[in-house]
């Protein structure tokens, strides 16, 4: 069976390791740091490494699939070309990228093909990283990444959810197990370049935020200006795009389990 190497194994990686090592697959997983590294392989039952993308990489194994969940650092394209050597042998590159990479959209529906114009400094460092991949590479362009512990449900019991401006833009999303389940299916492809990864119904932020804390028996959350967040999330949550999956679906075979987050 083909091994596989998760680099940069939290939230996502664990998930998805937990699925292969389900699915009799050998899995190695990496962090930067050892012990993080020794910590989630012994809790996941496989090999784990240290791999810090900002400094040579010993080869993977001839015939592996790499999958990088790493975010980018100080020099993402450096970074990608560290990971490429080390992924010379490799059946398989899944670089696991971000819809961050995009120009705010106003809320119209954005494709592939929407231009590359982010306005955090986390989607920039994506579009440097995603422009030194190797052509025979596929880019998961992956939504807000919600799941078990994670998500808008959890921040609005905590009482820590904003909504930004009046709440009318839209915010797409994607469950963890899709999620997997795009990354296997991108894994067995010939599939190359970006592929959004998102679910069906991207809820205007507001809408859906009153509904879950309804669900919940929690307070709405309150409405706040941009100015008053990290820019960073603000950059996020304000960029008004509703993400087309239509490739995820057409070229993936991604039947998605979690096609809205509404309650």
């Amino acid at each position: 069976m083909t091994p596989w190497i998760i680099l940069g194994c939290g939230y996502v990686g664990t998930a998805l390791a937990r699925r292969l090592v389900a699915d009799g697959a050998t899995v190695t997983v990496t962090r930067r740091d050892p012990a993080a590294a020794e910590a989630v392989a012994r809790e996941l039952g496989v090999r784990g490494l240290a791999v810090d993308l900002a400094r040579p990489v010993e080869p993977f194994v001839a015939g592996a699939v790499v999958v990088c969940l790493a975010p980018p650092g100080a020099d993402p394209a450096g970074e990608i070309a560290n990971l490429v050597a080390a992924s010379r042998a490799a059946r398989r590159l899944v670089y696991v990228s971000s819809t961050g990479v995009y120009a705010p959209g106003g809320g119209a529906w954005v494709d592939e093909s929407w231009p590359l114009a982010p306005v955090t400094a986390a989607g920039r460092a994506r579009v440097i990283a995603e422009a030194a991949l190797p052509a025979h590479a596929i880019a998961l362009r992956v939504a807000g990444i919600y799941g078990p512990g994670l998500g808008l449900a959890e921040r609005l019991r905590a009482g820590t959810y904003r909504i930004i401006g009046d709440g009318t833009t839209h915010v797409s999303r994607i469950h963890v197990d899709d999620l997997v389940e795009a990354i296997v299916r991108a894994a067995a492809t010939t599939t190359t370049g970006a592929v959004n990864i998102a679910d069906d119904d991207p809820a205007p932020i507001g809408e859906l935020a009153d509904a879950m804390a309804g669900v919940l028996g929690v307070a709405a959350p309150p409405r706040v200006p941009a100015a008053s967040v990290d820019p960073e999330v603000a950059g996020m949550l304000a960029a008004d795009r509703r993400i087309a999956n239509a490739r995820m679906k057409r070229e993936l075979g991604v039947v998605l389990r979690y096609p809205t987050v509404r309650p």
